[in-house]
């Protein structure tokens, strides 16, 4: 179950069409899971990721970012939530000290890569630029 809260009307449509997609692709075959994405300010974060109890999941995403960066941000945010699904990041272990540190973390790394790949997958089913 994915829910939206936050943001405007449109925000919260589109971010929720991101999620959907997102799921559907990273972890398709998962049938209990709970997601919760808030679309709000935050200060020098573009979008968080924190794993609760149970296969439950709290994102946040910086609405002071334009639709794309929001809608990238979510792909990135939803890379993490599949490794927290498969066991591949633990909140435990999200230590560094420096930018470049954390930049060159392996679930880091993934999530950066395939931000773009999904972003760009999910543009092509709506067949419109979002702006």
């Amino acid at each position: 179950m994915i829910s939206v809260k936050g943001g405007n009307f449109f925000q919260r449509d589109v971010i929720y069409d991101v999620a959907s997609f997102c799921y559907n692709e990273l972890i398709p075959r998962i049938r209990k899971c709970y997601i919760e994405i808030n679309i709000k300010k935050m200060n020098g974060y573009e979008g968080t990721c924190i794993d609760g109890d149970e296969r439950e999941y709290f994102i946040e995403i910086n609405r002071e970012q334009s639709l794309e960066d929001l809608c990238v941000t979510l792909c990135h945010e939803m890379v993490h939530v599949k490794q927290y699904v498969r066991k591949q990041l633990f909140s435990e272990v999200n230590f560094y000290k420096t930018r470049e540190e954390y930049l060159n973390l392996p679930w880091e790394v993934e999530a950066y890569k395939k931000q773009e790949i999904l972003y760009k997958k999910w543009i092509s089913t709506i067949n419109q630029e979002i702006k």
